[in-house]
């Protein structure tokens, strides 16, 4: 069966990724230097603890940027989505300390930190939240440049 109103889902898409990427709407991770080498999950948490209690029930589409070491210029690398319920720990995951069983990026960020780069994230909540799942298989296709995303690897 084919959707009718798919010109609606579009629009809808691309307000979403307009949101998404907007440069005003990226929060700085903070990586103090003190707190990577070795790498301290509970002191980074520290660090980042209004940031977490901002994502806190409320992201369920994000995205992650990184720029090199003495550069302002990020680049997406990362399109993800998860339930609103999970949203802070599942970008806790990628940020700072995860499961190993998890498909998070926290390898990939730990290693961008070390090499002395940056990491922003945005986030946004989509509405019904079944919808997160098409929003971010679209998003990832249309950014073939979000290269930690495996599917586009």
């Amino acid at each position: 069966m084919k959707y009718r109103e798919i010109n609606t889902l579009e629009r809808f898409l691309d307000d979403v990724e307009a949101e998404l990427l907007q440069e005003e709407n990226r929060c700085v991770v903070s990586y103090p230097q003190n707190c990577i080498s070795p790498w301290d999950a509970d002191a980074l948490d520290t660090a980042n603890k209004e940031l977490l209690g901002a994502v806190s029930g409320c992201a369920n589409v994000y995205a992650i940027f990184t720029a090199p070491s003495n550069s302002s210029h990020f680049s997406l690398r990362y399109i993800g989505k998860t339930t609103r319920k999970l949203a802070r720990q599942r970008i806790r995951n990628h940020l700072i300390k995860k499961n190993e069983r998890t498909g998070a990026k926290l390898q990939d960020v730990t290693e961008h930190v070390l090499l002395g780069g940056q990491v922003k994230i945005s986030w946004i909540e989509i509405q019904p939240e079944s919808l997160r799942n098409y929003i971010e298989e679209e998003l990832i296709h249309r950014h073939k440049d979000a290269d930690w995303n495996r599917e586009n690897a």
